[in-house]
C-alpha cells in the first residue's frame, strides 16, 4: 500500500471558499426596513392628532 496511514483519503485538497462578509447583520437591516416603514406611519397619526386637536382648540375659542 501506498499510503498505510489513511488509504481511504484522497491526497485532493478542497479549497475553501470564503464566506462574504456581510457588511449589516440581518436584524440590523430588519430593524432598519421596519423604522422605514413605521416613521411615515407615526407621522401620520401624529398629524392627524394634531389636526383634530386643533380643531377642537378652535371651536373651545369660537364660543
Amino acid at each position: 500500500m501506498q499510503n498505510e496511514e489513511s488509504p481511504d483519503r484522497s491526497n485532493v485538497r478542497y479549497v475553501k471558499r470564503r464566506a462574504a462578509k456581510r457588511v449589516v447583520s440581518r436584524t440590523r437591516l430588519v430593524m432598519g426596513l421596519l423604522l422605514i416603514v413605521a416613521i411615515p406611519i407615526f407621522i401620520g397619526v401624529a398629524n392627524r392628532a394634531v389636526h383634530e386637536n386643533a380643531d377642537v382648540i378652535r371651536l373651545g375659542f369660537s364660543r
